[in-house]
């Protein structure tokens, strides 16, 4: 029974990411959203469980990619798909089509970062390319505030393309060679993680600053914007 333990964690995350799905193609974009988020806690402990039960195998491995392609890949193409699509600009059938096309590059790109990651054993701190449930949460942090500021930018020509091809600009990024923040630490010690600690020092600081002036839904996004900034920067210096 133990062995079974982390895929069983695995399973619910597939799950949730093929309710997120239902949820996107009624429309629902906060129970995707919110089903989404659920699942990443379950991605997260499957692992965790697995290392802690020294129970990994070849068979976990797998489930998880598969898990991961469709909660964090699919799921939030078909999110973005639904919110542009109940815009005035993709009434046109044809152009519904191609946007659908143009978001296919998301679950595509993040099945080749499955891959890569699965064959190319690496034994960097780093991740090598944007990991696809940093991808996700990227994702749907981003189609939150398009949905919370989308009224603000009715003035702006053809506004509703902003969050379809930043997306799938994004998703370029878990293709890339460039190094990502990995919060499996091996220590924690301060020089080895210094970006880490000021990663998470920097969001804590931002948290506090948000819950004082009320702007509580955008703790997600900036957090991770300031993930994105730092692995960025790491680039650069290291």
């Amino acid at each position: 029974m133990k062995k079974n333990i982390p895929n069983i964690i695995t399973s619910m995350n597939l799950l949730l990411g093929w309710t997120s799905i239902y949820f996107a193609y009624l429309a629902e974009i906060e129970l995707a959203i919110g089903a989404i988020l659920l699942a990443s806690v379950f991605d997260y402990f499957d692992g965790f469980a697995a290392r802690k039960l020294n129970v990994q195998s070849a068979l976990g491995t797998q489930l998880d990619s598969f898990a991961d392609l469709i909660t964090f890949g699919i799921a939030p193409a078909v999110i973005v798909f639904s919110v542009s699509s109940l815009s005035l600009l993709f009434v046109e059938k044809q152009m519904e089509f191609w946007l659908f096309l143009i978001l296919g590059f998301i679950p595509l790109l993040g099945a080749i970062r499955l891959a890569r990651f699965n064959t190319f054993k690496d034994e960097s701190p780093f991740f090598i390319g944007l990991p696809i449930p940093a991808f996700a949460l990227i994702t749907i942090s981003l189609t939150w505030t398009y949905l919370e500021y989308s009224s603000w930018m009715v003035n702006i020509d053809n506004y509703q393309v902003f969050l379809p091809l930043t997306i799938v600009l994004i998703s370029f990024l878990m293709v890339s060679k460039w190094k990502f923040l990995s919060l499996k630490v091996k220590n924690l010690n301060f020089k080895p993680n210094k970006l880490i600690y000021m990663w998470l020092i920097s969001s804590i600081i931002c948290l506090v600053l948000l819950i004082i002036f009320g702007n509580t839904f955008l703790i997600l996004p900036i957090v991770l914007f300031l993930y994105l900034s730092f692995s960025l920067i790491n680039n650069f210096i290291s």
